[in-house]
């Protein structure tokens, strides 16, 4: 098989597992509690791409995604609950309103960098969860809102229907982060996440770009929250606030900052984890905490990282096997000396 065989094998094996892994997994799993831990990882992978594409890709750190994540979900518990608008407007407008907020605070927020736009967009994630405590009249205050159940003709779908709709979800973004990364957008993030002043003397419009992968990111976490209230049937300020950001956070390191599937793999582990240590006790804190320093010190680029090194290995293993063969000789043609008479 050739190189581009191989590798054109290897970039779909992947992502056809993983799907059919989420189409069985309604059949593998015994209570409804399960199901809800699989739509979980699914909607804090869609999280963590757009993280994924803003730091892991173009450099540009954000502490304010949760805070889209709950604008997401009260946009759609608005307009669809308060204003009654249909899902086919609400969906679309809440993703619309995420991607306003992210284009007003963006032109100003990131001529920051490193840690100065951190803890600016930080502060517009604590500001949103504010305003969502105090304003009562709007936002129902700490004790939220209730997001009617998605239905077609006239008929609530299932647990196990939103299950596939959320799988369906995430593997459009899935192909979207990987389309970005192959693109002249992904070449122009790495050079930006590489130098920015470099990148700009080569033609590359910095302060665009940056732009537009921060209101990217900013509606893909608007989507994510939407998926999370439609799962949870309700929204309250916890959506924007820290639990939020440290998951994300955590699931960036344990999958790996700039890789394809860093962000689900990360989601599987770190939704996973509590509830396989929960027998430990008092000791769950404990092991968590040092599994995550092991993360750190052994493996920088998460799993997604290490499998793909550890896939890379595998593949220039035959292919040094086979420049190390010798190609075979041909053989000489025999040489017929002319009889030399006596």
């Amino acid at each position: 098989m050739a190189a581009s065989e191989s590798s054109a094998v290897r970039n779909w094996a992947a992502p056809v597992v993983l799907l059919l892994a989420a189409i069985a997994v309604p059949y593998l799993v015994t209570s409804g509690f399960q199901l809800r831990l699989a739509s979980i990882i699914c909607i804090f992978t869609i999280l963590c791409i757009g993280f994924n594409l803003l730091y892991g890709f173009a450099g540009q750190i954000s502490m304010g995604q949760q805070g889209f994540f709950a604008l997401g979900a009260y946009a759609y518990a608005v307009m669809m609950g308060k204003a009654g608008w249909p899902l086919a407007v609400a969906l679309p407008g809440s993703i619309a309103l995420c991607a306003l907020v992210a284009l007003v605070i963006g032109i100003p927020l990131l001529r920051l960098r490193t840690h100065y736009l951190a803890m600016a967009t930080l502060c517009f994630g604590l500001v949103f969860a504010g305003i969502a405590s105090r304003w009562i009249e709007f936002t129902g205050g700490t004790a939220g809102m209730q997001i009617a159940a998605l239905s077609f003709d006239g008929q609530a779908i299932t647990r196990v229907q939103l299950y596939y709709i959320i799988v369906a979800v995430t593997a459009l973004v899935l192909l979207l982060q990987n389309f970005i990364i192959r693109s002249h957008l992904g070449r122009a993030l790495s050079a930006i996440k590489g130098d920015e002043t470099a990148a700009a003397s080569l033609g590359v419009n910095v302060t665009a770009y940056k732009l537009r992968i921060f209101v990217l990111a900013a509606m893909l976490a608007g989507l994510a929250g939407m998926g999370f209230g439609l799962l949870s049937r309700q929204v309250n300020p916890s959506f924007g606030e820290f639990p939020i950001l440290v998951s994300m956070l955590t699931i960036s390191v344990v999958g790996g900052l700039g890789t394809r599937f860093g962000p689900l793999l990360g989601s599987i582990v770190v939704v996973l984890a509590p509830q396989l240590l929960a027998s430990f006790g008092e000791m769950e804190t404990l092991i968590y905490g040092a599994c995550l320093l092991i993360f750190l010190l052994f493996l920088p680029r998460g799993l997604a990282g290490a499998l793909e090194q550890l896939g890379n290995k595998f593949q220039r293993a035959p292919r040094a096997a086979e420049a190390a063969t010798p190609a075979p000789v041909a053989a000489a043609a025999p040489t017929h000396k002319a009889a030399v008479s006596p």
